[in-house]
């Protein structure tokens, strides 16, 4: 009885080691692995960057309108202004005109 009980408890040491050795095991192939899809996903993230970019590219046209503002489109947005914008507007031409 008394060999069968230390059996058991030797059983269980071991079975602690074998387990803290098969953890430090899996620990280390998992930080393998987690490292290796960091890069190949780094690498896979910068090329479809790079396909992203060269799509915009082909797809995208910019065209740059220059219109002319007149003096009555400048009249039509102040009346669209609050009064105290107005006011406002008022003080900054004025200080300006004093400044000259």
């Amino acid at each position: 009885m008394k060999e069968t009980l230390e059996n058991i408890m030797l059983m269980g040491l071991g079975a602690m080691a074998m387990t803290s050795e098969k953890a430090k095991d899996l620990k280390e192939e998992l930080l393998k692995k987690g490292k290796e899809a960091y890069k190949e996903g780094e690498a896979l993230n910068e090329e479809l960057k790079h396909k992203i970019n060269e799509k915009m590219k082909e797809s995208v046209t910019i065209s740059v309108k220059k219109t002319e503002i007149t003096k009555d489109d400048i009249i039509n947005e102040i009346d669209k202004l609050s009064e105290e914008d107005k006011k406002e507007i008022l003080k900054v031409l004025r200080a300006k005109k004093d400044a000259k």
